[in-house]
């Protein structure tokens, strides 16, 4: 090894110093599933802990347990009751480490420890004394098939076994059976729970358990004073679940289970490695900074347990959706309307429009400056996979390349409203497509920030652009017998703006999209031959972003022009400040026009830019105007989570408008703290990292965060001053920008 890479190792280890995440600490049992505290496995795992009545609970749940209706589902539930100890008795102890991924119950003598490996639940409880447990499983579904060994038990649902025909729903759609992504009709999903020393006396019968009822099969073990109950939780395709039970069993082996537990705090210390965020670390804990970092990291260890995941997580709860009483859920700035099946676990508001594009780009963004490429890479899969559905809808309306419309569900099919050409037939949806570039934009975007390969992403990326291109040259010359305008270029009409305007032209996110992703393809050394000539062709003619006037000032619109007015929460003239970067601080120059642009937002509007529950992007917005104040303000309400808490784990955002925790929540007010700290220029080299572009000068902060051109920023501000800061590779030092 020579010296160069010796230096470039030690500065590297140097640059990676570890910061803990917050342990959460609770001193009483929980009210109900509402009070629960989520664990993180990784591939999609997760489960809800709480105890309650003196027993432990637990929702179990997968991030691929979709059943043939395309509908996430939860696992089940598992109660365990320790024999003659007190849980509800001064001294009890339930913790959460972020650090190592690991809850602990405890109280006296007696200690519960549990934790993931992988898709693995390890339960390992100590005692001062010999003791059973009654180990009991619950379901409030019907369709489950259950097995009983000498070890506990198996469970599991066969898609196939009540089908649906997705081809033909396809087909309604004008997508032929060879284009269809089907990750449903063989698909298996359950658990396998194991005891070590084996669970006897096992009966089954009917429960009523929380809100639900349902089916109980219940056992009980032998006395010890220590107990090892592993639970196997499974999600796939064509998963064979004979197999189950002897996955689970090989836990029961120490030296097996001591080196999986090495492995899981390995990945830990890794995942707390790549980036962190603390804010007025010395403070006490109600501090709003303090609360507003705390919340961020363990919102960022909730989303870590879809580490390599199959699947994007739902914006509406992710995993650790509970059933929710509905007295529990109040002040909350969103009607909460009692719904029918919020009874059950499985529940969450606007679950029949699926992977909603809009809300689900929330679970990409914020891992790119976190350098999470494992949490972003099931969202660019997602695309990936339904290509071939994509392509065909673009076929099937006269277009090359792919389309995905707004609604979409697990098969990549149109969700809400589908006509026969594969479009919604909402009509502030119907032509609302632009997702699809912010999410090619989002890839490019991780290439550029954290290296990821994206090769097999350049197909669909480069599809998107072909669509608008194709598609909006033959609508314009249906009308007007040109493919393009009379200025010779591309006019995009009809459109919608988001879900705000109908019949638009040249809408601001698409405009800007279009630019952005068809520059950012072009930088690239893969885009060869006709593509990049193809490319080249398609930006000579990408309309210019419509420009205008309010109250006298020069101001960014939301299109060139439009017909109708829709959901009026879009604050839609702001894609042009981010994600796409072409007005804001990361362009000073066009400072004073952003500014004017959010201060004369239309009348009939002015509420999207005063809120910031559930989706609403305006922390992010605001960082891009350089106005600290309101950022600190906004990120407060948005993250620190302390005006009108309703769950106990205190990154349990919402449900605002969607469920609760809503994740569209937590992963804009991510986003939108680190665009308080850090914002770099769109530029293929040495463009400017803007340090500190929103930040207030009375929070302390450290932090270490990714940012383009693959470079990494830590720093340390402390007083108003900047008292560390490293950046790597150093020759980057010279591009950053101090804003503060």
């Amino acid at each position: 090894m020579n010296l160069k890479i010796i230096k470039l190792l030690i500065f590297t280890i140097a640059l990676f110093t570890e910061v803990k995440a917050q342990e959460i600490v609770w001193n009483s049992p929980s009210k109900d599933a509402l009070d629960s505290m989520p664990l993180s496995g990784s591939l999609g795992a997760g489960a809800n802990i709480w105890v309650q009545d003196g027993a432990i609970w637990l929702y179990l749940a997968h991030n691929g347990a979709y059943d043939e209706n395309g509908k996430l589902l939860k696992l089940g539930c598992v109660k365990l009751i320790p024999e003659n100890i007190n849980l509800d008795s001064n001294g009890f102890i339930q913790s959460l480490d972020p650090q190592t991924g690991t809850i602990t119950i405890s109280k006296g003598n007696f200690s519960m420890s549990i934790w993931f490996s992988n898709e693995t639940l390890i339960i390992e409880t100590a005692n001062s004394f010999k003791h059973k447990f009654e180990v009991a499983y619950g379901i409030w579904r019907d369709n489950q098939k259950f097995d009983i060994n000498d070890s506990g038990f198996v469970w599991y649902h066969k898609n196939k076994e009540y089908a649906k025909d997705v081809v033909l729903m396809a087909e309604k759609q004008g997508i032929p059976e060879n284009s269809v992504c089907d990750v449903t009709t063989n698909r298996v999903f359950g658990g396998a729970l194991a005891v070590k020393e084996g669970l006897h006396k096992v009966t089954k019968s009917d429960v009523k358990w929380q809100l639900w009822e349902g089916y109980l099969w219940t056992g009980v073990t032998m006395p010890r004073s220590k107990h090892l109950i592993v639970v196997s939780l499974i999600a796939s395709m064509n998963s064979n679940e004979n197999t189950w039970q002897k996955k689970a069993k090989t836990f029961f082996n120490d030296r097996f289970r001591e080196s999986a537990k090495k492995s899981e705090l390995a990945k830990w210390n890794e995942f707390w490695k790549r980036s962190y965020i603390n804010i007025n670390s010395d403070a006490v804990p109600t501090n709003d900074g303090y609360l507003v970092s705390q919340n961020y990291n363990l919102f960022r260890y909730m989303l870590a347990c879809n580490r390599n995941g199959e699947f994007p997580l739902l914006f509406n709860g992710g995993i650790f959706t509970t059933d929710v009483a509905y007295d529990r859920i109040t002040g909350m700035t969103y009607s909460f309307k009692k719904r029918e099946g919020q009874e059950f676990p499985d529940f969450r508001r606007w679950w029949g429009t699926h992977f909603m594009s809009q809300n689900q780009r929330w679970m990409g963004w914020p891992t790119i400056a976190a350098g999470d490429v494992d949490m972003l890479k099931p969202t660019l899969e997602f695309y990936r996979k339904r290509e071939l559905t994509a392509r065909a809808r673009a076929k099937t309306n006269n277009a090359e390349g792919v389309v995905y419309p707004e609604p979409m569900d697990v098969w990549g099919l149109c969700s809400v409203k589908p006509l026969p050409n594969g479009f919604c037939g909402s009509k502030h949806l119907t032509y609302h497509f632009s997702v699809m570039l912010e999410i090619g934009w989002m890839a490019l975007q991780a290439r550029n920030t954290m290296g990821l390969d994206i090769t097999e992403h350049l197909e669909w990326i480069k599809g998107t652009v072909m669509f608008y291109d194709s598609f909006y040259r033959n609508e314009t010359k249906k009308r007007t017998g040109s493919e393009l305008d009379k200025d010779g270029m591309l006019n995009i009409y009809p459109s919608n703006a988001l879900e705000l305007l109908s019949g638009a032209t040249n809408p601001i996110e698409v405009v800007c999209g279009l630019k952005r992703v068809t520059e950012g393809l072009l930088e690239i050394d893969e885009i060869k031959g006709s593509d990049r000539e193809q490319l080249i062709e398609i930006k000579k003619h990408l309309p210019e972003i419509p420009i205008g006037e309010r109250s006298g000032v020069k101001v960014v619109k939301e299109a060139k022009s439009f017909e109708g007015i829709h959901n009026k929460w879009e604050p839609i003239e702001m894609y042009s400040f981010w994600p796409y970067r072409y007005f804001g601080i990361t362009q000073p120059e066009t400072l004073k026009l952003a500014r004017n642009t959010w201060d004369n937002i239309p009348k009939n509007r002015i509420r999207c830019i005063n809120e910031d529950y559930s989706w609403m992007a305006n922390v992010v917005n605001v960082s891009a105007l350089a106005r600290p104040e309101e950022s600190k303000r906004r990120v407060i309400y948005k993250l620190a989570n302390n005006k009108m808490p309703q769950a106990r784990f205190p990154a349990f955002f919402g449900p605002g408008h969607d469920w609760i925790p809503d994740h569209n929540w937590g992963g804009s007010g991510m986003t939108g703290l680190q665009e308080m700290l850090i914002a770099p220029e769109v530029k293929e080299s040495n463009g400017k990292i803007y340090l500190f572009p929103s930040w207030p000068k009375d929070w302390d902060v450290e932090f270490k965060l990714h940012t383009a051109e693959n470079t990494i920023v830590e720093c340390i501000y402390k007083n108003g001053e900047i008292k560390k800061l490293k950046v790597f590779p150093e020759i980057r030092k010279k591009d950053v920008i101090v804003c503060n």
